[in-house]
């Protein structure tokens, strides 16, 4: 009875599920057609990656085996990356003529479940595609899972995801059109916005979706890198350019030849720096220290700030010919207390990313945590949003999440308010309410950075740059902690 109950299943399962065969080869896509059908599957035949690619558009498939050769610029690890991102719950069994241990661990690594070479042994494929077919039956079975979140991953690999970033925010979906417009050419961009919005993720976007996509990602954080070492990070050095050289290196700027060089935080480079930098965006060649040899590069240019650029212009801060070489297309990403629509949406992405989650079984959030979650303004964007998610799942002892520990949300106690100058413009008056804050703060935490850092709810690579920006040094605040604990700054 057993035996016919599990026959009945498969029987079942054979008949509800369809597979779609890619392969360039006409003789073995009618055979594997054949091969299906005569065992009650669905099947349907694409012959290149394009043709795949439009089926998969327009019907729902359960599996999709997939030939690693194929003619034309894209072959099977293309087509497997691309249904893992786009059509989650289509699994991919790969065959090849050219089986070989490095091509399978590229066809897992691309994310198929399987791996055969031809010639197809029938017996195996058949066996490979039951194990798949029973395998993505199990995940769909739970019950707590299939309904809501099946929905939310349906919603996010056909309508909210775009290169590793998820949105129901028609802003962010300006965004998305947007770096698809500039896929094509090799414009310089800056992304701006504030910290934790995904800055770097939107650069990846720009860089993986262009036509620089073979070549390197290389990001440096100009603000975490100390003045002293900035030059000999960008550019490279020969041996015995100074003392400690002992061998050549390559520079940021080298390495990004041929690719994407990433200049985050870009407003927090010196004057001196921007001259350089803005010769070697002219001449597309530098020198490392230490040589006088030219070396031509040729690379785009993405950078990303989370400060109003023409501010650092009109204080000194940044060159203006260095302002208009970068801020060539603009990119402004929302912050997410303007987009907190897409909270379930990053939840569902994070859930389904993080290890931890993934090994307690923790699958989804109660309706009560989202609407706390929707209630946070979330200064930290959705940095803070992860770091918060990451703790919840850390004490979360079943599959739901619904203890959700928010920081309190607090503001600097400010008084004396009509001291203020309110003459000046609301730029310039944000810009010096901001440094008296800063003022205010290295003296409460006597110069100290982190616990600065933790009070403003922002990183200490931020806080270090608006240190810088407004002049303002730590060490002048380490005579010992102030008393002015709950005064406005001064």
């Amino acid at each position: 009875m057993a035996n016919l109950a599990t026959d009945q299943r498969v029987s079942a399962a054979r008949s509800a599920a369809r597979i779609l065969v890619v392969d360039d080869d006409p003789m073995i896509r009618r055979d594997l057609g054949e091969l299906y059908s005569g065992h009650s599957y669905s099947v349907d035949l694409a012959s290149d990656v394009e043709q795949a690619i439009g089926k998969l558009n327009t019907a729902e498939f359960d599996l999709a085996v997939v030939d690693l050769k194929m003619p034309g610029g894209r072959d099977g690890l293309n087509l497997t990356s691309e249904i893992r991102e786009r059509w989650p719950n289509v699994d991919v069994i790969m065959i090849t003529a050219h089986g070989s241990i490095k091509q399978a661990v590229e066809a897992m690594s691309s994310g198929a479940c399987d791996f055969i070479t031809k010639p197809v042994e029938p017996v195996e494929l058949l066996k490979a595609t039951q194990k798949a077919l029973e395998r993505r039956q199990l995940i769909l079975d739970n019950a707590n899972l299939r309904d809501a979140n099946a929905y939310l991953r349906k919603e996010l690999s056909e309508r909210h995801s775009f290169a590793n970033m998820v949105t129901c925010s028609p802003a962010m979906r300006e965004v998305f059109t947007t770096i698809e417009m500039l896929a094509a050419s090799d414009v310089t961009v800056v992304i701006v916005g504030d910290s934790g919005t995904g800055k770097e993720l939107a650069a990846r976007a720009i860089h993986f979706q262009g036509k620089r996509r073979e070549g390197r990602f290389v990001a440096i954080n100009c603000a975490a890198v100390p003045e002293a070492l900035l030059e000999s990070e960008l550019f490279g050095y020969d041996r015995g350019a100074f003392t400690g050289a002992v061998q050549d290196r390559v520079g940021k700027i080298e390495l990004a030849n041929g690719g994407t060089l990433f200049l985050d935080e870009v407003e927090s480079i010196p004057l001196g720096m921007q001259a350089k930098l803005l010769r070697v965006l002219e001449e597309r060649a530098i020198e490392r220290l230490g040589s006088n040899r030219r070396i031509a590069v040729d690379m785009r240019v993405v950078a990303a700030t989370n400060q109003d650029l023409s501010e650092a212009v009109a204080a000194g801060q940044m060159r203006e010919d260095f302002y208009y070489r970068i801020n060539v297309v603009p990119i402004h990403l929302p912050p997410l207390r303007e987009r907190l629509a897409d909270i379930p949406y990053l939840v569902e992405d994070f859930l389904s990313r993080s290890p931890l989650a993934i090994e307690k079984g923790v699958a989804r959030l109660s309706h009560q945590a989202i609407a706390r979650l929707s209630s946070y303004s979330w200064p930290g964007n959705i940095r803070e949003l992860r770091n918060v998610l990451e703790r919840a799942v850390l004490r979360c002892k079943t599959d739901v999440l619904e203890d959700i520990d928010l920081p309190v949300e607090t503001a600097p106690v400010v008084t004396h308010v009509d001291d203020a100058d309110y003459r000046q413009s609301l730029k310039q008056f944000m810009r010096s309410a901001e440094r008296r804050y800063l003022a205010w703060m290295l003296k409460e935490f006597g110069g100290g950075i982190a616990p600065a850092a933790r009070h403003a709810a922002i990183d200490q690579a931020t806080l270090h740059r608006k240190i810088r920006l407004h002049g303002l040094k730590p060490q002048d605040f380490r005579n010992g902690r102030s008393p002015l604990r709950g005064q406005s700054p001064s």
